[in-house]
């Protein structure tokens, strides 16, 4: 057996976060990925888009709970993906993948099973980088779909409330470099680039066809076409101008290499928030970008009285 020659691909391979409010059509737009794709139905809805596919659907287990168990879902991908010609895996949704993780660790901490509060959680944080390595190591696209909802907090005001934290999000974005935020006003389907790793972002693409057709390859060109390798290098490593929030801050913090893992960076970012009490995002973001710069020379923005009375304030609350 003799190899083959190496294949250079004329985008990045598509790792991509993909989130939008219900009825936004997540699944429709990942059922529009390169086929065959394998989708991980944990919303057990995908039969309703198959149609919609442009070749081969398959199937991970005939049984609908193995779409849901982190342990299985890695052991099933494992076991098939070898020989099965598949080039996009779908997770739709790590919703509800993830929040059953979530449920049981605070019913159990309610109850005072755990011992440990903290340490509760720990099955959902290693779940999570189970799917991650086995996932990304098979070298297919992957579309990991998360729901968003709009809501109003306890002044009324309204907020955007995301179905998995902050964290989940930082960490997921670690084998990602794009997300995408879907939406529909009016009957017109949006797609926005929220963030891209090597190429541009924050435009919004319209959809058309209103099922997205060709939808995956209008992203691609607007956020690659046309750049050169040294364009795209140049874009991985400027610092942005903007965070959508604080899981693109944190994700951006550990791309930094300064931190040793996401729960150390969301800490450091909340301690600089509660030290330095920014009043926009803008002032937050500048504040984020000059302690990791500060941390890669060996310092920190912060004094050590900052820290205390920060830590202080944490702990009151």
């Amino acid at each position: 057996m003799s190899f083959q020659a190496f294949q250079k691909s004329q985008y990045p391979r598509r790792q991509w976060l993909v989130e939008g409010e219900p009825d936004t059509g997540k699944s429709t737009f990942a059922a529009q990925m390169q086929a065959p794709i394998l989708p991980i139905d944990a919303d057990h809805r995908f039969a309703e888009v198959v149609d919609l596919a442009g070749g081969p659907v398959f199937q991970l287990s005939g049984d609908p709970l193995d779409n849901v168990d982190p342990d299985r879902i890695a052991a099933l991908v494992s076991e098939g993906m070898r020989g099965s010609g598949t080039k996009t895996i779908v997770v739709d949704s790590l919703t509800a993948i993830i929040a059953p993780l979530v449920t049981r660790a605070f019913r159990g901490n309610a109850a005072g099973e755990n011992r440990n509060r903290v340490a509760a959680y720990a099955q959902k944080a290693t779940a999570m980088r189970l799917l991650q390595d086995v996932l990304t190591g098979t070298g297919c696209d992957i579309a990991w779909i998360y729901h968003v909802y709009q809501g109003r907090d306890s002044n009324a005001r309204e907020v955007e409330r995301t179905s998995i934290t902050e964290l989940e999000l930082s960490r997921v974005l670690r084998s990602c470099n794009m997300r995408i935020r879907l939406a529909r006003q009016g009957g017109v389907y949006t797609a926005s680039v929220v963030w891209a790793r090597r190429g541009r972002s924050g435009m919004t693409i319209q959809d058309t066809s209103g099922k997205w057709d060709r939808m995956p390859e209008c992203i691609e060109e607007a956020v690659y076409g046309g750049l050169t390798q040294a364009d795209q290098d140049a874009l991985e490593h400027a610092v942005p101008e903007v965070f959508a929030n604080a899981a693109d801050a944190i994700r951006w913090g550990m791309d930094q290499g300064v931190f040793k893992d996401e729960a150390h960076a969301q800490n450091t970012y909340e301690l600089v928030k509660r030290a330095q009490k920014p009043t926009t995002a803008a002032q937050m973001r500048d504040l984020w970008v000059a302690e990791v710069q500060a941390r890669q020379a060996g310092g920190s923005t912060l004094s050590e009285a900052e820290r205390q009375e920060a830590n202080g304030q944490q702990e009151a609350s």
